[in-house]
C-alpha cells in the first residue's frame, strides 16, 4: 500500500545549517518544527539514506543540567520500546564537534487525530480499531513501566489519514513510576481536558498505568464525538468534572459502557490494564473478523499484543516498507501537516501530587481566566500530603493592561516573579526569561499554590510558561523560606552546582561539581526529606574554581525528595560550625540572619535528586 505523500513546509529560525553532520552518522536536511525548548529537523541516515527525526535541544538550554538531564528523559523512556503504534526511537548522542545533544526518531508523514476529527468523528467500528491500537502501544510502555501521561489526540498521528497505523507520539514526559517526575512537558502537558483525577491530586495522587487509561478514555470519546469532552474550566470545575463519570449519551451505546469503565473517578475502579480494556469489546469481535486484510493485520496484531500482556515488535514486513518517519508538532491553525515532538525538550513528567480534596470542592477557586485552560506544565513527585482543604495562596496579580501587552519582555517577566506572592512554602525561580520560551523551576510541598500562579502568569502576560515543580514535603519547607527570602539577593555568578544523577539507591554515592571563586568559603549542605540538614562540606574537594564532591548516602523506602543547598560566602559561616545534624528550620534562620549581617552577597545554589532503598 502506498501511502500519502506529504510536503513538510519548512520551518524558520534553524539554528543547524542544512547539510550539518552529527556524529558522521546523520546529515541536516530541513528544519521541520521550532517549539519553546527545542527544534526537530529532517535528517538523513548517512549509511541507508533513510528519512529520520532529528529533535535537539535550545542551544542555551543545552547548557543547562537540568534541562540536558530532562531531554536525556525522554530517550531514556523511548530506548527499550517497540512497538507498530508508538514512534520509534533510533539513538541518543551528543555530537562531539559542537556539543550538541540530539535525539533520532522515525519520520512519519501524516495528520494529528485532532486534524483528522475536525472533518467529521469516527464511526464505531474504526473507533474500536483506534482503540485496541493505541491499547497495544500502551500497554507496551506499561510493560516496561513507562506512563505516558499526556494520551491525547494532539499526541496521535495517522500516517497517511490511516487510523489502522496511528502512533502514539511525544513521550517527553513519559515516565516510569519510581523515577523522579520533574520533566518539562509533564503534568497536565496543558490539556485539562484528557488529564487524569490522579494527576489533580485525587485519589492519592499516584500515577499509574490508569491514569493513561482514563486519559485513552477522554481521547476516544472525542474521537466518537468529534470534539472533546468538557472537561475544563477553573481548577475547581476541573476538579469536580472528574468525581463522576462524564456524559456519554451522545456515543454509541455499544461503545458506552468501555468508555464507563475506563472513565471511573477512582483509578482502582477502571480496568485492571489494558488487556482488561480490550476484552471489554467482545461484542466488536465478529465484526472485525470482517475487517479487510490490511486492517485486520494491523488490529490483529495490536490485539495480540494487549491480549498477550506483551509488545508487539517492528519486524520487517509487519508493515508496508517505508522509510522511517517522525510523529508530530501540535498544529498551529494552518492547516499544515502536523510533525512530531512539540518542544525540546520533553518534557516531565509527572503527576500533580495529592490534594485530598473532599467530595464537594472547598477550595477557593482560581481567579476566572480570559482564554482557554491553561496550557503549561507542572510537573511534581507525588505528593507528601499537604492539608487538601487549604487555601490557594494570595496572589501579587499584575495590572489588568499586562495581558494586552503582547509580547511580554524578559524584563517583565522577571519583574512578574520578583513579586509575585505565592505565599508559604513557594519558591520559583527562571531557568530562562526569553519570551516565549519561559522556564520556571519549582520549589514546594503542594501543587495548587503553582498552579495559580501559572494562570496567574498566563493571565498577566500572555506566556505559557514551561513549569517543572520538585515537589518537597513539608518538613523541608524551611528550606524553601530560606530560599524564597534569599535567593534573589544572591551573587549569581559566586556559585554553581550539578548533581550526576538525580535518583539513587541506598548505598550510593553522591557525586557532583562545584563551581566558586577561588577567594570564597564553600559550604554543602543536604536537606533530608526528614528535614534534618547534613554538612557535607568536608566531602568537597577544591581545584582552582572547581570542586567535585562525592558522599555515600543511606535510604529506605520509596524514593523521596532530596536537597542540596550549595553556599558561598567571603568568609566562612559561623552559624554551620555546630557538629552533627540539626533541624532545617532552626539552623537556616540563623544561617539567614548571619547572611543579613554581611553586605556581600552570598553564592547560592540549589540541586535535586531522589533517595530510595
Amino acid at each position: 500500500m502506498n501511502e500519502e505523500t506529504v510536503f513538510l513546509p519548512q520551518a524558520e529560525s534553524a539554528f543547524i545549517r542544512p547539510g550539518t553532520r552529527l556524529n558522521d552518522t546523520y546529515a541536516i536536511r530541513s528544519l521541520i518544527a521550532a517549539g519553546g525548548m527545542g527544534e526537530v529537523y529532517k535528517g538523513e541516515a548517512l549509511g541507508t539514506g533513510d528519512a529520520v527525526a532529528i529533535k535537539v535541544i535550545k542551544a542555551e538550554l543545552a547548557r543547562d543540567p537540568a534541562a540536558l538531564a530532562l531531554f536525556r528523559r525522554e530517550a531514556s523512556a523511548l530506548h527499550n520500546l517497540h512497538h507498530e503504534a508508538i514512534v520509534r526511537y533510533f539513538v541518543f548522542s551528543v555530537d562531539p564537534k559542537l556539543g550538541l545533544p540530539y535525539l533520532a526518531m522515525e519520520f512519519v508523514d501524516g495528520v494529528l487525530l485532532s486534524e483528522h476529527l475536525k472533518a467529521s468523528p469516527l464511526d464505531t467500528a474504526t473507533l474500536s480499531l483506534l482503540l485496541r491500537r493505541l491499547a497495544a502501544g500502551l500497554q507496551a510502555a506499561h510493560d516496561l513501566g513507562i506512563i505516558h501521561r499526556d494520551v491525547s489526540p494532539d499526541n496521535v498521528i495517522l500516517p497517511g489519514g490511516n487510523v489502522a497505523r496511528a502512533k502514539l507520539i511525544d513521550f517527553g514526559i513519559a515516565r516510569a513510576p519510581s523515577e523522579d517526575g520533574t520533566v518539562i512537558g509533564g503534568g497536565f502537558a496543558g490539556k485539562y481536558a484528557y488529564v487524569s483525577p490522579e494527576q489533580l491530586g485525587l485519589h492519592g495522587g499516584e500515577v499509574t498505568p490508569q491514569s493513561d487509561i482514563y486519559s485513552l478514555g477522554l481521547l476516544l470519546a472525542c474521537a466518537a464525538r468529534g470534539e472533546a469532552l468538557d472537561m475544563g474550566g477553573s481548577l475547581v470545575e476541573v476538579i469536580d468534572k472528574r468525581r463522576r463519570v462524564p456524559d456519554l449519551s451522545r456515543i454509541d451505546e455499544r461503545i458506552r459502557p468501555v468508555l464507563t469503565a475506563m472513565l471511573q473517578p477512582h483509578p482502582k475502579d477502571r480496568p485492571a490494564d489494558m488487556a482488561a480494556v480490550a476484552a471489554l469489546l467482545s461484542w466488536d469481535e465478529p465484526r472485525r473478523r470482517r475487517i479487510g486484510p490490511v486492517l485486520a493485520t494491523a488490529a490483529g496484531l495490536a490485539a495480540a499484543a494487549v491480549l498477550g500482556g506483551t509488545a508487539a515488535l517492528m519486524l520487517p514486513g509487519r508493515e508496508p516498507a517505508a522509510p522511517p518517519r517522525v510523529g508530530a508538532l501540535p498544529p498551529d491553525g494552518s492547516g499544515r501537516p502536523a510533525q512530531q515532538v512539540r518542544d525540546a525538550p520533553p518534557g516531565d513528567g509527572a503527576a500533580v501530587g495529592p490534594v485530598q480534596a473532599p467530595e464537594a470542592p472547598r477550595a477557593p477557586e482560581p481567579p476566572p481566566q480570559s482564554g482557554p485552560p491553561p496550557k503549561s506544565v507542572i510537573t511534581p513527585l507525588p505528593d507528601p500530603g499537604p492539608d487538601p482543604d487549604a487555601a490557594p495562596p494570595t496572589r501579587a496579580d499584575p495590572p489588568a493592561s499586562a495581558a494586552a501587552d503582547p509580547p511580554a519582555s524578559a524584563a517583565q517577566v522577571e519583574s512578574f516573579m520578583r513579586t509575585y506572592d505565592g505565599g508559604d512554602c513557594f519558591f520559583v525561580t527562571a531557568v530562562s526569561v526569553e519570551p516565549p520560551n519561559v522556564m520556571v523551576d519549582a520549589f514546594g510541598a503542594s501543587p495548587r499554590p503553582f498552579m495559580v500562579f501559572d494562570a496567574a502568569f498566563q493571565r498577566g502576560l500572555g506566556i505559557e510558561p514551561q513549569i517543572v515543580l520538585h515537589q518537597l514535603t513539608e518538613a523541608q519547607c524551611p528550606l524553601v523560606a530560606f530560599l524564597a527570602r534569599h535567593y534573589p539577593l544572591r551573587d549569581a555568578r559566586a556559585a554553581g552546582l550539578a548533581v550526576t544523577s538525580d535518583l539513587l539507591h541506598s548505598g550510593q554515592e553522591l557525586t557532583g561539581t562545584v563551581e566558586a571563586g577561588g577567594d570564597r568559603s564553600v559550604e554543602l549542605l543536604l536537606v533530608g526529606d526528614d528535614g534534618r540538614v547534613s554538612n557535607l562540606s568536608r566531602s568537597v574537594r577544591r581545584v582552582g574554581d572547581t570542586a567535585r564532591f562525592a558522599v555515600r548516602v543511606e535510604g529506605s523506602g520509596a524514593p523521596k525528595p532530596q536537597m542540596l543547598l550549595l553556599l558561598t560566602s567571603q568568609r566562612p559561616l559561623a552559624s554551620l560550625r555546630g557538629p552533627g545534624t540539626l533541624r532545617a528550620g532552626p539552623l537556616l534562620r540563623q544561617v539567614g540572619e548571619e547572611l543579613d549581617r554581611d553586605p556581600r552577597p552570598a553564592g547560592i545554589a540549589i540541586s535535586y535528586f531522589r533517595l530510595g532503598g
